[in-house]
């Protein structure tokens, strides 16, 4: 990801049920789907008193130090990550006169990632990280199987604050596989992530299509997702995966199952916003994205 903004969160507004009204709390828990309306307090007016009056008042969060944003960021707030669905003013009533309304401008997003925000929490504007997604397989390809696979991609992904660019099922063949990378790299995905074809069937050419393109490998992946993957499933040692980069592109080669894909997924995710942005240029060496 590409951090382009950083702030803190001033208060956390919660309701009991639906149509009560909003309360302040110290920490709040957030659903994936749920909608989250923040505020910058710099657009807050000053008849709002804050923090003794205002916040009790206020709908879900309000901030300082991030105060613009477009409709398709992600904002990580504490545990939550989140997108900017739209912006815009929206009324509210004055805290001594409840029949005066103001506009104040804020933020609708949707939680694409469950989690905790409390007072103090940093916030986070970030542009996502663009992933391609080459499903390999024959029966797929055909229609004869559902791609359960990449729907697994697709989710975690999301979690993370990422966008899916591309997406294509395709057969077993080399060439094919290859081009696909080659094109989706060109695209502007930042990672391509791949599922199927890393078995040891002659059909299984996934990691030798990948070798064909890469210009530089990245063992430490694969390797860390056959270690870890073995204590889940032994099996996972047979997988011929690879990873490298193909200009300022990422290519990681994920198994063929939907369990496999979720575990390996869970391994390497932490690490790669870093690497992301280190092949970017948008991270010094010793940065850390937190």
């Amino acid at each position: 990801m590409s951090i382009i903004g950083k702030g803190k969160v001033l208060s956390v507004n919660v309701n009991s049920y639906r149509s009560s009204r909003k309360m302040p709390a110290l920490e709040a828990n957030f659903l994936k789907g749920d909608e989250l309306l923040v505020f910058p307090i710099e657009f807050i007016p000053q008849e709002f008193p804050f923090p003794s009056e205002f916040k009790s008042f206020f709908e879900d969060l309000t901030i300082k130090g991030i105060t613009a944003v477009e409709v398709g960021d992600f904002l990580k707030i504490g545990e939550v990550v989140s997108r900017v669905k739209s912006t815009g003013d929206r009324e509210a009533s004055l805290p001594k006169d409840r029949s005066s309304l103001v506009k104040i401008y804020g933020w609708k997003c949707e939680v694409v990632k469950d989690g905790k925000i409390k007072i103090g929490d940093k916030v986070m504007r970030f542009l996502p990280i663009k992933v391609g997604i080459i499903i390999a397989s024959d029966k797929g390809a055909r229609g004869e199987r559902e791609d359960l696979s990449g729907k697994v991609i697709e989710e975690k992904i999301l979690e993370i604050g990422g966008e899916i660019k591309r997406y294509i099922i395709i057969p077993d063949e080399i060439d094919l596989i290859a081009e696909k990378i080659r094109e989706f790299a060109s695209d502007g995905c930042d990672i391509i992530f791949t599922s199927g074809g890393t078995g040891w069937s002659k059909r299984d050419v996934t990691p030798e299509a990948t070798l064909r393109v890469i210009e530089r490998g990245v063992p430490g992946l694969p390797e860390i997702m056959r270690l870890e993957g073995y204590k889940f499933t032994p099996e996972a040692v047979l997988s011929r995966g690879v990873a490298g980069i193909l200009g300022e592109t990422l290519v990681v080669n994920l198994p063929g199952s939907p369990k496999g894909v979720r575990e390996s997924l869970d391994i390497i995710l932490p690490v790669l916003a870093h690497g992301i942005n280190i092949l970017k240029g948008w991270e010094k060496e010793c940065g850390r994205i937190r």
